[in-house]
């Protein structure tokens, strides 16, 4: 949107910086009105703003009909181009940067105003350690009247929030999605969202859960929640900063924060793409693409609220990252639900099918809540509709509903969380702690589907899990064989199988 020219004060004897406005040419006279009034808000916004870590604008000129903005001169180099020679930055020091942006952007919110370019190029490192949030060159005044007559849309791809990208007016929540995009670049080497166009990028931003960090480590959990679909999904400030502040300080209370300059992890090519101007068809172009795929919002886990079925399939119980309690908020974008009534899980496997995964077990089954289960002593397989919170039955939602406890679900297998559980059905009366692993998304088997393992201390698999979607239910997979324990490719084998006949199954009768 502008070039930055380094310039010098005469009369205060001051170097500065000064960004002339460019314009595309291909801009209709009521854009460019537009962009030019843009440029004037990000003045008045960021000349309110007087904090460490947001560029301090000393004054606004017009020069050849644009307006010029004079700020401060910063000297060194924005997270862009760090992370491009560096590489992925280890996830304390990104955490670290991340309290430092986050407090800037509180304290622009404080003060009424969005900055909706949070991203790595924004993002500032002089050489005297400061971290400072520049560009606020679509910031908006939340008491200010929106300029929409255009309707354009004006960001960078992959750090636009979804609600923006859907039309909506966003707010400080669409700023520390943002944030989260920015940190995910940090750590990965790239946005969350990348594609080989800007229209490629912003379709998958309405559609599709980002992809899971593979470098964050204990910082992953805290980027997917902060990258919910859904504004109330989200943390606030407060509960980011604190999440922010655990990953930096290490998990340790009272341990200063991780230093920007600690080392870093191995070099990766950095990506990101410029500001773009996204026109009103272009935006409905995407929505369209999105209105025929179930949105998917990721948030973090929610805490389960305690089950009243009297005799759980398995018993969980699963430590999860804090979630704010989402409001009823209907989707434009639901789909018609396939399954309204419950249906007998117990006749969704055939005889034959149950012998090959639990030779001793009982082909019809015992039903146990609204699931059913296999069994033998040291062999079950077991099948449950995934209930929602609070406690309902798990037929009869919404394709929605059934999408987030998906991605749910999804988020806490991805971040590794222990889970604690028994079988006393099979014989494993104690309650054992294990940690999940080896996730994996698998392909066909419902609409959406993953797997995880549950390892005990010797690293061997003592069971395993497959998580599918088929339109408005959710169902989860539970295979253990204690004879295969060791045998990490049987045991997948066997709860893959058991979910692909139960699909198939439901397939058939939704």
């Amino acid at each position: 949107m502008g070039t930055v020219w380094l310039a010098h004060d005469e009369l205060l004897d001051r170097h500065v910086a000064v960004k002339a406005l460019l314009l595309p040419e291909s801009l209709t006279a009521a854009e460019r009105e537009e962009a030019l009034q843009r440029a004037t808000r990000e003045a008045m916004a960021a000349a309110q703003l007087r904090h460490p870590n947001i560029i301090t604008v000393h004054d606004v000129l017009t020069h050849n009909g644009l307006p010029t903005i004079v700020m401060e001169m910063l000297k060194g180099r924005d997270l862009k181009d760090a992370v491009a020679a560096e590489g992925p930055w280890a996830p304390a020091r990104a955490a670290a940067l991340g309290l430092r942006v986050l407090d800037a952007l509180s304290a622009a919110h404080a003060h009424g105003i969005q900055h909706r370019d949070v991203k790595p190029a924004n993002v500032f490192l002089t050489d005297d350690g400061r971290v400072v949030l520049t560009d606020f060159g679509i910031a908006r005044l939340e008491d200010q009247a929106t300029i929409t007559e255009s309707g354009l849309l004006v960001g960078s791809p992959g750090y636009i929030a979804p609600e923006r990208l859907r039309g909506e007016r966003g707010g400080p929540a669409s700023d520390l999605w943002s944030l989260g995009a920015t940190l995910y670049s940090a750590v990965e080497g790239q946005a969350p969202y990348t594609g080989t166009s800007p229209m490629a990028v912003l379709r998958d931003a309405l559609t599709r859960p980002p992809r899971p960090p593979e470098r964050a480590g204990r910082l992953g959990p805290v980027l997917m929640h902060l990258l919910a679909r859904e504004p109330y999904q989200r943390p606030d400030a407060r509960l980011a900063a604190h999440l922010l502040r655990q990953v930096a300080e290490g998990g340790q209370g009272g341990q200063a924060t991780a230093p920007l300059s600690s080392p870093l992890s191995g070099p990766q090519k950095g990506g990101g793409r410029g500001p773009v101007l996204v026109g009103a068809g272009l935006v409905a172009a995407v929505a369209a693409v999105a209105a025929t795929v179930a949105l998917l919002p990721r948030s973090a886990p929610t805490t389960p609220h305690p089950t009243t079925t009297a005799r759980p399939l398995v018993a969980t119980t699963v430590t999860a990252v804090p979630a704010q309690t989402p409001s009823a908020t209907p989707s434009a974008t639901a789909t018609a639900a396939r399954f309204t009534v419950p249906v007998d899980v117990c006749a969704l496997m055939t005889p034959a099918q149950v012998r090959s995964l639990v030779p001793k077990a009982s082909p019809k089954g015992e039903t146990e809540g609204e699931g059913c289960a296999w069994t033998a002593h040291g062999n079950g397989v077991g099948v449950v509709p995934v209930e929602p919170v609070p406690l309902e039955s798990a037929w009869g939602r919404s394709v929605d509903e059934a999408t987030e406890k998906f991605v749910n679900k999804l988020n806490g297998a991805e971040s590794g969380e222990a889970v604690q559980w028994n079988w006393p059905d099979i014989g494993l009366e104690k309650r054992i702690v294990q940690e999940r692993k080896a996730y994996e998304e698998v392909n066909g088997i419902g609409d959406e589907a993953f797997s995880y393992e549950l390892l005990n201390s010797k690293g061997q698999v003592e069971r395993h899990d497959v998580i599918f979607r088929l339109s408005n239910v959710v169902m989860q997979i539970r295979y253990v064989d204690v004879k295969k324990v060791g045998d990490n490719e049987a045991m997948r084998k066997g709860a893959r199988d058991a979910a692909r006949w139960v699909a198939a199954a439901l397939g058939r009768q939704g």
